[in-house]
């Protein structure tokens, strides 16, 4: 009889154990499969979205450069505003801001076939002005979603 007793409670103690464990799990289990859902959706996302740079070209006398970037991608890419443009030139290193109607230390940007999404195949030209210089220029577009694209060209 004793024997019973004391396997009943170890029995009674051994569910309780195993519900608390349960308990424990679960949610923790639950959280790490929204967080892995979630990057599996963000790495999509990057994987349709693509871009290349087809033509850059700079005027010394306009102090504008102009960037024709191609959206080659699967996916759209929206708003275009939230890209950030670096330009590598002789004498520094310069990220610009966008500015609708930029006049200086900025980019404008517009769709060639017109709209106002950047859909796919779609191609956006880029009119940034900043001081320029005769040299070698780099410059890297990249989009929303850190998809980038980079060219070298001489002014």
């Amino acid at each position: 009889m004793e024997k019973a007793i004391t396997s009943a409670i170890l029995i009674i103690a051994s569910i309780v154990a195993v519900m608390a464990l349960i308990n424990a799990v679960i949610p923790a289990a639950g959280k790490s499969s929204g967080a892995l859902l979630m990057a599996n959706a963000e790495a999509a996302d990057r994987i349709s979205t693509d871009i290349e740079i087809i033509h850059a070209s700079g005027n010394a006398t306009t102090n504008k450069i102009t960037v024709w970037v191609k959206n080659i991608g699967n996916k759209n890419i929206v708003p275009v505003t939230a890209s950030d443009i670096i330009v590598t030139m002789p004498s520094d290193v310069i990220r610009l801001q966008f500015d609708s109607g930029c006049s200086n230390e900025c980019w404008d940007f517009s769709i060639e076939e017109g709209g106002s999404d950047w859909d796919k195949t779609a191609t956006v030209k880029f009119t940034l002005s900043t001081s320029v210089v005769t040299g070698v220029y780099n410059v890297k577009v990249s989009v929303v979603n850190a998809v980038s694209a980079t060219k070298d060209f001489s002014v």
